[in-house]
């Protein structure tokens, strides 16, 4: 299920295979042990792909609703990714979280997928924010979802939509960082552990910047 801004040197630094979204989003800076930068990926990014598979399966073994089962083999993940990556470009984006000392550890990801349909160029849907389970109350649920509205918005997208598992530790981030609830939908999807759940839907509006 869906759900510091310049790039930086990522060829230079070969990330660690340490990366669930978290309640981190109102998190004190004090608690962060190093710098979190937020990088924007591209299809030649691939030396991401082992840490970015890893926490796929973090978050999914945490009981993530993502459109995966637990429990979730390094195959699936890794063939999703691939996916992600072929589709990067124009109406496709992905950022990372990591830590902007030592070797750069992967923290989270999130993507941003813009509608390309002629009647909707305003708007793009939010999904898959993760946040690995090691890393949580730091803050950067919140760093990411702050990355992908100021890109929206930039780009002329002033309303975006998401959804997520309805009751879970997610919504509570989502609402916290002022996204409004639409309704939701009763048995949506299966979550990892098999069991029917209903899903959330929220949107938020932007200010216009062009």
């Amino acid at each position: 299920m869906h759900v510091a801004l310049s790039p930086t040197a990522i060829h230079a630094r070969a990330p660690r295979a340490l990366t669930s979204l978290a309640s981190d989003a109102a998190a004190s800076p004090s608690l962060q042990r190093a710098p979190i930068e937020i990088v924007k990926l591209t299809s030649r990014d691939l030396q991401w792909l082992p840490a970015l598979t890893s926490l796929l399966i973090d978050n999914v073994h945490q009981g993530a609703t993502l459109g995966f089962l637990a429990p979730l083999s390094r195959y699936q993940a890794l063939d999703y990714w691939h996916g992600v990556f072929a589709r990067l470009g124009q109406h496709h984006a992905l950022w990372i979280a990591c830590e902007s000392e030592g070797p750069g550890r992967l923290l989270g990801a999130i993507q941003l997928s813009l509608c390309p349909l002629a009647n909707a160029h305003h708007r793009g849907e939010v999904q898959r924010l993760m946040v690995h389970s090691q890393e949580r109350s730091r803050g950067v649920a919140g760093q990411l979802m702050a990355r992908v509205e100021t890109a929206a918005a930039t780009q002329g997208r002033f309303l975006l939509q998401l959804e997520t598992c309805a009751d879970s530790q997610a919504e509570a981030v989502f609402a916290h960082l002022g996204w409004q609830r639409a309704g939701a939908i009763p048995d949506h999807c299966h979550d990892a552990e098999g069991q029917l759940r209903a899903a959330a839907l929220y949107w938020k509006r932007l200010p216009h910047l062009v």
